[in-house]
């Protein structure tokens, strides 16, 4: 299969100072007092008419649209949290396998799936959980998995699982990780840190998609 999972690193020259005052005006979006064990926030892709009361992740979204991100792909999410998460059995702390999926993806298999470029913002690493098959193994080994539908993966005892970093943000470049969204069942895995993320993603041929997602310097 094309190149599912892999780092990339991208020079980008952001303010310094820049991606914290994001990252605070997320944090204040969540609603929780600062001294609360676990503090999140986030903005969706579909709320990009809410940037301009967030000066600062304007000004970061702008920059990484501008030296980072690819003509064609569209902002999913930025998200941050700052502690331990909860333990919960659904949800976006859920810290289980899933695949993603998108308007665009038909249960009808089109032959299209969801790039996604994954960007590390926090000062520390993002690990990041991933299983060593596709959903097409996954049909052929009996498991089902809708196209239509975000779903929970229950991964077969045989599946070798794997964990990648992400490099933290850095002075002069980002890292990220481009990978088959709808395709690779995957995870974050947070510290205690926390972490900042930012997501864009579009819907590529499967075959061709990958080669997109290139940098001159890619990590891995």
């Amino acid at each position: 299969m094309p190149a599912a999972v892999r780092t990339v690193r991208f020079p980008v020259a952001l303010p310094a100072g820049l991606a914290e005052e994001a990252r605070a005006e997320l944090l204040a979006r969540g609603g929780e007092p600062d001294g609360a064990a676990f503090r999140f926030g986030y903005l969706l892709g579909l709320e990009l008419g809410r940037l301009p009361e967030l000066p600062a992740l304007r000004r970061l979204h702008r920059a990484l649209c501008d030296d980072v991100v690819e003509s064609g792909y569209s902002l999913s999410f930025f998200k941050t949290t700052a502690g331990a998460a909860p333990a919960v059995a659904e949800g976006v702390h859920f810290a289980g396998f899933h695949l993603d999926t998108h308007p665009e993806i038909r249960s009808d298999d089109q032959g299209v799936e969801l790039a996604r470029l994954l960007i590390n913002l926090a000062p520390t690493p993002r690990a990041f959980r991933y299983a060593e098959i596709d959903r097409f193994e996954l049909v052929h080994m009996g498991v089902r998995v809708p196209r239509a539908d975000y779903q929970v993966v229950d991964l077969p005892a045989a599946v070798e699982v794997r964990t990648i970093e992400i490099a933290p943000l850095e002075r002069g470049a980002v890292h990220a990780l481009a990978f088959w969204a709808s395709v690779v069942p995957h995870v974050g895995s947070d510290g205690p840190e926390g972490h900042f993320l930012a997501s864009y993603e579009v819907v590529l041929p499967f075959a061709d998609g990958g080669e997109r997602l290139s940098d001159p310097t890619p990590s891995l």
